[in-house]
């Protein structure tokens, strides 16, 4: 069992030092996921944050026959800060700007991007998914744990049992088929 599965474990029992040494192990990736996915420092400290409480409080569930403790904690992780981007999506949606007088001018949304611009983006996040169905489940598998969870390529192919020349070849041509399918403005 790894340092991590017997840390997680001992928090499991409300083993403060045992936390306290874990979060000692692994705020460095969790912090790098964090900024990865919400690119504001301010963001990314209230997710680590409640990252770790849900580390605090769900430790218990680990299960070692599903994954490494540390694909266990970034998945949690990552899921707090994509949590949070949806919350601060939903919010950023219904917040309108009130005119200062008693004028009837109506209220604007928040996002002053024109109808042009929203298709746009909306068919461009489209793009980008089916560029991605166009990968390999595996492809998008090993893309997702480098690029989304901050794994190095070594972690990766230690993690899947997975010769790190392979993983490295099969990121690589992951990355050259999105580049195809994307076209320009990518590099």
């Amino acid at each position: 069992m790894s340092d991590l599965n017997v840390l997680l474990a001992y928090t499991a029992l409300a083993d403060r030092d045992a936390f306290s040494q874990l979060y000692a192990l692994t705020r460095s990736r969790s912090w790098a996921i964090c900024m990865r996915l919400l690119r504001d420092t301010a963001a990314a400290e209230e997710a680590m944050q409640d990252a770790y409480v849900k580390v605090w409080n769900q430790a218990a569930q680990y299960r070692p026959d599903l994954g490494s403790a540390q694909a266990w904690l970034a998945a949690l992780v990552r899921n707090t800060c994509l949590d949070q981007l949806r919350a601060s999506r939903r919010e950023a949606q219904y917040v309108v700007a009130v005119p200062a007088d008693d004028t009837d001018e109506p209220l604007e949304i928040a996002d002053h991007r024109s109808p042009e611009a929203l298709l746009e983006a909306g068919m461009q996040g489209r793009h980008i998914d089916d560029c991605l169905e166009q990968l390999k489940p595996r492809q998008r598998d090993l893309l997702a744990s480098a690029y989304i969870l901050g794994q190095s390529h070594a972690e990766v192919a230690r993690e899947r049992a997975m010769p790190l020349g392979t993983v490295k070849t099969l990121i690589r041509r992951a990355v050259l088929l999105l580049r195809d399918c994307l076209g320009e403005g990518v590099r």
